[in-house]
Formats: structure tokens, C-alpha cells, sequence
């Protein structure tokens, strides 16, 4: 039984490590906060844990692990919607840069769709033949939504100065 038990832990640290960093980029970009990107990312994570014996078995884990991101995503900004107060994180955390801002305000602004696609894309490096097979769509829609999602997110970052173009605009 404990043979089993720490090949389950291995194969899941194994999992943990490879998908940790795109998981969490994936979850900042969709929500432009890096605390809670990394509360989520969590989250999506101990729901993958508590269920590894099984989802190991699955071609893709780490599809399913990002869909339940998303999903968590999703309910966490339906919550802050019905939410009225904010609340304060208690110490100060260093902002991040302007590009970085710009990028994920400019993801947000996109349909659902194309940003998933992007993200997914783009971000978490996933196949157009995967991403098809996680939004359950054929593989020219994904293509579809990365085009008409790069073409806006490139018009809008490009009709957005960035702040150091508005401090000099204004001297």
C-alpha cells in the first residue's frame, strides 16, 4: 500500500513541478492579480491532487487541471461582482510592470474564447490540436480565435501609449 501511495506522491510532484509555472502564468493573465493568480493556481491544484489515483490516468492531467482553473477563475469573478468591499492583503506588494499590465488588460478586454485560445496558446504552450480538444471545438475555430484574438490584442496594445509615452506627450 505505500508503494502505491509514493508512486502516487512522485507522479504527482512530477506533475506539480512541470505544470507550476504555466498554470500560475495562465492564472495571472486571466485575472491581471498576481495574489490571487497563485490562490488559484492552489486551488486548481489541491482538487488535482485530491483526486490524482484517478486523473493520472488521463491522457492530458494537466488539461483537466486547467480547466478547473479556469473554472475558478470564472466563480471567483462572478463573486467580486456581487462583492462590495475590498479587502487589504495586509503588506505591500510590488506592482507588476506596465507591459505587463497593459498585455493582461488587453487579454481581458478580448471575448472569452479568443483569450482562453491565447492563453492556452500562447501562454501555456498547448497545441492547437489539445486546446481544440479541452474547448471541445474544432481545431480551425482555435486557429479562428488565436487570429482575430492576436489581431485585436495587437491593434489595442498599439493604440494604447504606454506611461512613459504619456509623460512625454504631456511636456
Amino acid at each position: 500500500m505505500s508503494d502505491r501511495r509514493d508512486t502516487e506522491v512522485s507522479s504527482f510532484d512530477a506533475f506539480f513541478r512541470s505544470t507550476k509555472k504555466p498554470l500560475l502564468a495562465m492564472a495571472y493573465v486571466l485575472t491581471g492579480d498576481a495574489l490571487a493568480a497563485q490562490d488559484l493556481a492552489q486551488e486548481a491544484f489541491l482538487r488535482t491532487w485530491e483526486r490524482w489515483p484517478r486523473i493520472r490516468r488521463y491522457d492530458n492531467p494537466e488539461a483537466w487541471t486547467r480547466r478547473v482553473l479556469r473554472n475558478l477563475v470564472v466563480d471567483r469573478s462572478r463573486s467580486e461582482k456581487v462583492r462590495t468591499a475590498v479587502t487589504d492583503p495586509g503588506h505591500p506588494i510590488a506592482p507588476p510592470d506596465d507591459l505587463a499590465l497593459s498585455l493582461a488588460a488587453t487579454l481581458r478586454s478580448l471575448p472569452a474564447d479568443q483569450m482562453t485560445a491565447l492563453v492556452l496558446h500562447d501562454g501555456a504552450g498547448m497545441t492547437i490540436r489539445e486546446i481544440a480538444l479541452q474547448m471541445a471545438v474544432p481545431e480551425g475555430t482555435v486557429k479562428s480565435w488565436l487570429s482575430r484574438g492576436r489581431a485585436s490584442a495587437a491593434a489595442a496594445l498599439n493604440q494604447s501609449p504606454t506611461p512613459r509615452e504619456e509623460g512625454h506627450a504631456r511636456q
